[in-house]
């Protein structure tokens, strides 16, 4: 049930996001759902509004870990599942420190970062 309110909220984070200079494809969504890489040209603008939006990323296109940990620690009771939920958002911590071009947009780092997060997801469940 958690994770299901989760997965609403960010389709709806989604929607408010998928306009202007961020409108990203049917297959860029399709990937997103089935946690694939998005190949959309928009896709990491995309997910930096998501990202900022949300918390996770602040206005200077730098990741809020915390934030995200805080956010997990209202949803989760249990230590154990905090415990892994921590551990993996540590595990993409060092995306703040990769050099990017396009500074505080945060396009290019909300994309590392999803990179991460989708490529580490199977070592913490």
């Amino acid at each position: 049930e958690q994770k299901a309110q989760i997965h609403a909220h960010f389709e709806t984070i989604g929607k408010s996001c998928n306009k202007d200079s961020t409108v990203i494809t049917s297959e860029d969504i399709a990937d997103l759902r089935a946690k694939k890489i998005p190949s959309g040209p928009n896709a990491p603008c995309f997910l930096s509004c998501m990202m900022k939006q949300i918390g996770v990323m602040d206005d200077n296109g730098m990741l809020q870990k915390e934030t995200l940990l805080d956010m997990a620690k209202k949803i989760f009771d249990d230590a154990d599942e905090l415990k892994i939920i921590e551990d993996y958002l540590h595990s993409c911590s060092h995306i703040n420190g990769e050099s990017v071009s396009d500074g505080a947009a945060g396009c290019e780092r909300a994309m590392l970062a999803y990179k991460c997060m989708t490529e580490n997801a199977s070592q913490f469940g």
